[in-house]
C-alpha cells in the first residue's frame, strides 16, 4: 500500500514545487524583514499560543467525547469480557505452562476473538486520532482567521502590497492553524527550546571579555619663548622687526 502511494506522492510534491516556482517567477515577491524586537517577543507569543492551544485541545476533547466515547467504551467492555473468558478457560499447569480446560480448539477461538476485538479497537482509536487532527486544524484555522497568527507578530509587513499581502495572510493562517492543531505538547517543546537558546545567548554575552577603554594621552603644555627686551638705552631702528 505504501509503495502504491509513494509514486503519486512524489509526483504531487514535484508538481507543487513547480507551481510555487511559477508563482514566484510571475509575481516576483519582495523579501521581508523581521521586526527589531522579534526575538524578545517570541517568548510572550509562544505563551499566548500555548494558552490558545490548550483551549483548542479542550474543544476537541469535548467534541470527540460527545461523538465517539460511547462506542469506544463499548469496545473496551467487549475486550475486557473476551479477556476474562480466555483467562477462565486457561489455568497454569504443574510445569508452569498454560493448559486449556475445554480443549485447544475453544482456547484458540477465544484467543482469535480477543485479537480481532483488540485490532478493531486500535483501528477505532486511529480513526479518532485522525478526526481529532483534522478537527484541530479546522479550529486552529478559524482562530487564525480571527486574528491570532504566528508570522504577523515577528515579521515587518509594512512593505507588502497587492497579491503578496493576500498570499502572506493565507500562509500565516495555515501555519498558525497547523501549529495550534499540533497541540500544547509541541508548543511546549518549542517554548523550552527558545528559552534554552535565550539562556545560552545571555550566558555567552556575560562571559565575553569587556574591552577596557584606552586612556587618552596627557596633553603636553606648549612652551612659548618670549624674546628678551633690549638693554636699556639701546633703541631698535624702526622696520628692523619686519625684515
Amino acid at each position: 500500500m505504501a509503495d502504491k502511494l509513494d509514486g503519486p506522492s512524489r509526483v504531487a510534491g514535484v508538481a507543487l514545487i513547480v507551481v510555487l516556482i511559477g508563482l514566484a517567477w510571475n509575481f516576483k515577491p519582495s523579501s521581508l524583514t523581521f521586526q527589531k524586537d522579534a526575538l524578545n517577543n517570541l517568548g510572550s507569543m509562544f505563551g499566548y499560543l500555548l494558552l490558545v492551544s490548550l483551549f483548542v485541545e479542550r474543544a476537541i476533547e469535548v467534541f470527540l467525547s460527545a461523538w465517539r466515547s460511547g462506542e469506544a467504551d463499548a469496545r473496551d467492555i467487549q475486550i475486557t469480557q473476551a479477556r476474562n473468558r480466555l483467562e477462565k478457560n486457561i489455568v497454569p499447569s504443574e510445569n508452569g505452562h498454560a493448559a486449556a480446560l475445554s480443549g485447544t480448539a475453544v482456547t484458540s477461538e477465544l484467543g482469535v476473538a480477543l485479537e480481532a476485538l483488540e485490532h478493531e479497537r486500535v483501528l477505532y482509536k486511529a480513526r479518532s486520532r485522525f478526526i481529532a487532527q483534522w478537527f484541530g486544524l479546522g479550529i486552529g484555522t478559524l482562530v487564525a482567521l480571527a486574528g491570532v497568527r504566528v508570522l504577523n507578530g515577528i515579521v515587518d509587513v509594512t512593505g507588502l502590497s497587492g497579491a503578496q499581502t493576500t498570499f502572506f495572510v493565507i500562509v500565516d493562517v495555515l501555519l498558525t492553524g497547523a501549529v495550534l492543531a499540533g497541540g500544547s505538547d509541541a508548543l511546549n517543546r518549542i517554548t523550552k527550546l527558545y528559552s534554552s537558546f535565550m539562556s545560552t545567548t545571555a550566558q555567552r554575552t556575560q562571559a565575553a571579555p569587556t574591552p577596557h577603554p584606552t586612556q587618552a594621552p596627557t596633553p603636553v603644555a606648549a612652551t612659548v619663548t618670549v624674546p628678551a627686551s633690549p638693554p636699556a638705552g639701546v633703541v631698535t631702528p624702526p622696520g628692523d622687526g619686519a625684515r
